[in-house]
């Protein structure tokens, strides 16, 4: 039997099968995802530093002078000057363009992957790879957020000497390694991790469930709109603040704690318990959200706007 001979325009060539890493987004891809999210959420730490500064002073130290949100802004600014409030901005921005550029670029690749590994798409999805983004950001930057901490903290007024470290993101990164070496520097990370992974679930998964899952494909909401994207915003500001705050107020006292040997944060949690009850735990609430509403709000409604320029689909 005479074989049939194939002509050259009839040969279809089988392209090798692509491995499985090349079949997420590209390096340079998450990239630029990354960088959108920095841009945003630098900007947003920016505006929104004076209200972290409240917030942290009244998880801190609570009592008459920093019990309330406005009775702690007044008094910040009546014995440290309206300078205080910009205490620890460059370690924020620098935080912000860092671990949040993390959170955020990470957030799809990590959801594809997920994918990949037999989680269909929805709710607990997002919810699930917006937290593990959230853990990985904050493990690699928590010296960053260790000292905008320090720095917010420090109680300072005109005319007095500056603290040691002289109020500087060099400063304090030099104190603390000459008063516990290089893993001093990730002093509080299981407390930060935790509050980063429920902050980032809260804020960019509660954002994609309530933008797509809700407005978008039940309610009939336009995706590219910013009415759209202004309302998602407004949900997960709620949540994320609520979300956020028993594991920041942790977060705080672990960061702040000179003690030695020094105290976990289920030292702390347990002294927050014991001296405040469950109400301990959401100390800071009104200047937490005057700081993470407008700042999910600023962030996300950024975020957006940079992925339209870049050629990059809404969340």
């Amino acid at each position: 039997m005479a074989q049939q001979l194939l002509l050259p325009s009839q040969v279809v060539a089988v392209a090798p099968a692509a491995p499985k890493f090349a079949q997420g987004p590209m390096v340079w891809d998450v990239v630029i995802r990354c960088a959108c999210g920095g841009f945003g959420c630098g900007i947003a730490g920016f505006l929104t530093n004076p209200f972290d500064v409240v917030k942290i002073r009244n998880q801190q130290y609570g009592g008459a002078q920093f019990g309330s949100f406005l009775g702690s802004f007044k008094h910040i600014y009546l014995s440290e000057g309206a300078g205080a409030f910009l205490k620890g901005a460059k370690a924020s921005v620098l935080r912000e363009a860092t671990y949040s550029s993390v959170r955020m670029g990470f957030y799809e690749p990590i959801k594809g992957l997920l994918s990949g590994m037999g989680l269909r798409e929805g709710p607990a999805q997002k919810w699930a790879s917006s937290f593990l983004s959230g853990a990985v950001g904050a493990a690699i930057f928590n010296p960053i957020d260790l000292v905008k901490v320090r720095l917010q903290t420090c109680l300072s007024a005109p005319g007095l000497p500056l603290p040691p470290h002289g109020g500087t993101v060099l400063g304090v990164l030099g104190e603390v390694y000459r008063s516990g070496g290089v893993l001093a520097l990730w002093a509080g990370t299981s407390a930060t991790v935790v509050r980063a992974a429920l902050l980032t679930s809260a804020q960019l998964g509660t954002y994609d469930v309530i933008q797509n899952d809700l407005l978008v494909h039940r309610l009939g909401f336009q995706k590219s709109a910013h009415s759209t994207h202004l309302t998602a915003c407004l949900v997960a500001s709620v949540v994320t603040a609520t979300a956020s705050n028993p594991p920041d107020v942790v977060k705080t006292r672990v960061m702040n704690c000179t003690a030695t040997p020094r105290r976990g944060p289920m030292c702390h949690a347990r002294e927050v318990l014991r001296t405040g009850g469950l109400s301990g735990f959401f100390k800071g609430w009104t200047a937490s959200y005057c700081r993470l509403g407008p700042h999910t709000i600023i962030s996300l409604m950024m975020i957006e706007k940079a992925r339209e320029w870049v050629g990059l689909e809404s969340y």
